[in-house]
This record gives C-alpha cells, structure tokens and sequence, in this order.
C-alpha cells in the first residue's frame, strides 16, 4: 500500500500546477532505503496527464505496471500471474493539495501531505527529483530522466490489459 500512495502521490506531483503542461512522460529511478541503510532501486517509466491518467512501468527489478485513473488503481503483476484492483473513494485531489508546494531555496520545492513532507528538485523547469520518509521510517528518493512534456500520450496507453488466466484481486 506504501508504493500504491507514493505511485499516487508522484503522478500528482508531476501534473502540479507549478509546471504548466498537459501530459509527461519520463524514466524513473526509486531508491527506497530502510532504517538499516538496505536499499532496493526501481526503475522503468511513467506517463500521466493533467486528466487524472497516469501509468508507471516498471522493468527492474520486476515487470509491473500501475494503472491510475480518477477512481481506481489497477496493478498488473507479470511474475504472480495477478491483477489488483483499488477502487478509490473520497480520494483528495492531491494535484490541489501539492499546487501549495512553495519554493523554500532556489529550485527546491517542499509540500506536506498527510503528515508526510515532499521535497521537489527542480532543474531548467523540470521535476529532477523527489524526496520524503514514509510512515515506516524508508526513505524514498525518485529521480526523472528523460522527459517529455505535452507530446500526444493516447488514451489507450492508459487503459490496464488484464491478460486471459490471471488472478484478480478487488480490494
């Protein structure tokens, strides 16, 4: 549920009101590093729209991808065999809530969130990094590379594909 809400929590960052856009995509590396100093990387890409879409793919260490839309969340894991859908109800607008990131020094950006406080670096007017401490005391770091801003995303992109055999999970 941690990865869900930092999933969540990015999309919205990225389409914060701060940076003037329509869509984006980008490469993505998340380092989530615990109390003992373990460590493990993520990568892959992402998409997401002004829209409320957003879609994350993860390549290493595992195949994954998170669908968002408005209202539910929908988790495509190769390796189990499995789907996972999260209806979202009552969710807060969180494009709203980090539109009152303030700049703090120079390019870098700070937001609270549920008691959670979000650092954003930002380069040449680009989101480089993101930073904060989730509730179980891990340290999450997602840098961006690669990005491109307000190119054509089709809305197929962001509609899940639930492969013939696989388990689903509604939650």
């Amino acid at each position: 549920m941690k990865l869900f809400t930092t999933f969540l929590l990015t999309c919205s960052v990225l389409i914060a009101g701060a940076f003037d856009f329509d869509t984006i995509s980008s490469d993505f590396k998340q380092t989530i590093t615990n109390e003992e100093n373990s460590k493990i990387v993520y990568k892959g890409s992402f998409y997401a729209t002004t829209k409320a879409k957003a879609l994350w793919v993860y390549k290493s260490p595992i195949d994954k991808k998170i669908y968002f839309s408005q209202n539910q969340v929908v988790i495509v894991e190769p390796e189990l065999e499995q789907v996972i859908i999260t209806n979202l109800q009552n969710t807060p607008n969180l494009t709203e809530i980090l539109k009152s990131a303030k700049s703090v020094r120079g390019d870098i950006y700070e937001t609270t969130y549920e008691d959670t406080k979000y650092v954003i670096h930002v380069k040449n007017g680009k989101i480089e990094l993101i930073s904060y401490s989730d509730k179980l005391e891990n340290r999450v770091t997602i840098e961006l590379f690669n990005q491109n801003i307000n190119t054509f995303l089709d809305d197929s992109l962001f509609k899940a594909n639930i492969p013939d055999g696989f388990d689903i999970v509604t939650q």
